[in-house]
C-alpha cells in the first residue's frame, strides 16, 4: 500500500520519467531499436547505371510472418503493398523501381517517384496510418558516401536499430547489395 501512493510510485509510472529517460539514453548514445516489428534495411537510391534500378529492402524483426497488405511506402516514393503481402518471420523484402532492373528475384514493385540522390525522406505507414519507420538519408555529413552513385547500398549497420541516425548505417559494397 505504501509503495502505490509514495513519491517514487508515481515517478516510475510517469509518462515524463519515461521521456526523460529515453531522452538521456538517445544522448548517451545508447542504442536504440526502433519500435516497429518491421524496419527499413538497406536502400540503394543511386544506382551507378539508370534511376530505375533503384531498391528499397525491408526487415521483419519479429520471429512471425506480418501481413504487410494496405502498408505503404510514402514521402520519397509511393507505393502500396497488394493483399496478401507477407514478409516472413526474421525476413527481408525487396520493393523496386523496376523490379525487373533490379537484379533481385522476387522484388515487388514498381513503385512511383524516384528516391532523391541527394537525400530524402521515405516512410512505412501501416495501413491504419500509423509510420512504423522512418529513413531521412543524405549524401553528406555522417552518412556514408560510398552509397552515393558509385554501386554500394545504404545499410544498416545492424538490423532493426533506429533508421533515423545516419550512425546507425553504412555502405554495403557488395554489387547490387543485399
Amino acid at each position: 500500500p505504501f509503495f502505490q501512493h509514495s513519491t517514487f510510485a508515481r515517478l516510475m509510472t510517469s509518462r515524463t520519467f519515461l521521456r526523460h529517460a529515453l531522452v538521456f539514453l538517445w544522448g548517451a548514445g545508447a542504442s536504440v531499436f526502433a519500435d516497429s516489428v518491421v524496419t527499413f534495411n538497406e536502400l540503394h537510391y543511386n544506382p551507378p547505371t539508370t534511376q530505375d534500378g533503384e531498391w528499397i529492402e525491408l526487415h521483419n524483426q519479429m520471429t512471425v510472418n506480418i501481413d504487410l497488405s494496405g502498408w505503404r511506402l510514402d514521402d520519397g516514393v509511393g507505393f502500396t503493398f497488394p493483399s496478401g503481402t507477407v514478409i516472413p518471420g526474421g525476413g527481408f523484402l525487396v520493393i523496386a523501381k523496376n523490379p525487373s532492373l533490379s537484379g533481385i528475384s522476387g522484388a515487388l514493385g514498381p513503385y512511383s517517384g524516384n528516391l532523391s540522390n541527394s537525400g530524402e525522406t521515405v516512410e512505412l505507414i501501416s495501413r491504419s496510418g500509423r509510420v512504423m519507420d522512418r529513413v531521412s538519408y543524405g549524401d553528406s555529413g555522417e552518412w556514408p558516401l560510398a552509397a552515393d552513385g558509385v554501386g554500394a547500398t545504404l545499410a544498416k549497420r545492424s538490423p532493426g536499430s533506429d533508421s533515423e541516425r545516419a550512425t546507425r548505417w553504412t555502405s554495403n559494397s557488395l554489387p547490387g547489395g543485399t
